[in-house]
């Protein structure tokens, strides 16, 4: 399979990198939009006796768990719990009025029955805590309802009240933000200190590059992958986290294996022989890309075994895992080829001082 798929790289070098350059493109629009699809839950076993027990209650009762904690305060007003007529109140009431009906199932606040001794007031009486349970079926359904409700909330009135939101949702929210932002700072911070030490292993601009592109790529494909499966099942925001580890580590490895090799042997043909890249890119599949091959997929199937965990945080783990690894193969074997080949002897262009008189090659005996 791997010979075929060389011969006809080899000839299509030029179609697959367009291929591929397309493919990213249409991969990166798509799975950067992956952080509004993903689960925020997943800790449960649903075969457990207590998530079936839960069903069953919310299929009675409907959701009675108290998933938004909203605070209100207030510097001049404040709140009794057997005034429901005080200024105070009418205002938060005002608020929650605007809350869709069918978002919710129930909306609990200290001047009604329920609350009145729910200790929901300060003890300055200058901050209210109302507590609201999310309609829905499951966590998806839930997690659409409050991202209906909070821009609700969230919108600015004048009546001098002020709103903090807490409680689980709250929570799930504030991860979701904060691991998308960390996956932009740490590709922010990797990517420039992985092309400083690609500078220093092949001492030259173009080469180090190859690696960094590599595993910008990886990132971007294992996303649109995991977005896809967000299609057919809950996938968690945890899969994230793997798929900036593994593909960023394992797409780069994978790309030194390759280059290495590419280089190695390029050096052994002659200058003047216009097929010199092809022949040496032959080789190089035929030896370093049957590693990577092998390589990704004993990495995906041990990633598997997380697929056997009813958890579906820890399947989501998996999933992120095997599609970081699965990408990073199919790019170091398709599209870091492709530019190999076309680019020839120009892969050592740019070469750091050090490196000027020494020819395109490298240290190692094995390339591999």
């Amino acid at each position: 399979m791997l010979n075929r798929w060389t011969q006809v790289l080899l000839h299509r070098a030029k179609a697959i990198l367009v291929t591929g350059i397309v493919v990213t493109i249409a991969a990166a629009a798509y799975g950067l939009g992956v952080f509004d699809s993903l689960g925020k839950g997943g800790f449960d076993d649903p075969a457990t006796d207590s998530a079936k027990e839960l069903v069953q209650e919310q299929a009675a009762f409907g959701n009675k768990s108290i998933d938004v904690v909203l605070l209100y305060r207030s510097e001049t007003l404040t709140a009794d719990a057997t005034a429901a007529d005080s200024e105070f109140a009418k205002d938060v009431d005002a608020r929650l009025a605007m809350i869709p009906a069918d978002a919710v199932t129930s909306v609990l606040t200290p001047w009604m029955p329920a609350g009145k001794d729910a200790g929901l007031i300060s003890d300055d009486q200058h901050a209210v805590q109302v507590l609201i349970s999310l309609a829905g079926d499951g966590q998806d359904d839930q997690s659409d309802n409050n991202e209906r409700i909070l821009p609700i909330l969230e919108k600015p009135v004048d009546d001098g009240l002020s709103l903090d939101i807490a409680g689980p949702w709250a929570v799930y929210t504030g991860v979701n933000e904060t691991v998308s932002e960390d996956l932009a700072r740490a590709e922010l911070i990797t990517l420039p200190i992985v092309l400083i030490l690609s500078l220093l292993i092949f001492g030259s601009l173009v080469a180090a590059a190859m690696p960094v592109m590599v595993g910008a790529i990886s990132v971007l494909g294992a996303l649109a992958l995991v977005r896809i499966l967000t299609n057919f099942g809950e996938v968690s925001i945890f899969s994230i986290n793997v798929i900036s580890l593994l593909g960023m580590g394992l797409a780069i490895d994978y790309a030194l294996f390759v280059i290495s090799r590419f280089r190695e042997e390029l050096a052994e043909l002659p200058t003047d022989d216009p097929d010199a890249s092809k022949k040496a890119m032959k080789i190089t599949l035929a030896t370093a890309g049957r590693t990577v091959l092998f390589s990704g997929f004993t990495v995906a199937a041990a990633m598997s075994a997380l697929l056997v965990f009813p958890q579906n945080f820890l399947k989501s783990l998996g999933y992120g895992g095997i599609a970081a690894t699965l990408i990073g193969v199919v790019t170091a074997l398709t599209i870091l080829p492709a530019v190999l080949v076309l680019l020839g002897r120009r892969i050592d262009n740019g070469r750091m001082p050090w490196r000027k008189d020494k020819p395109v090659s490298t240290d190692t005996e094995h390339g591999a």
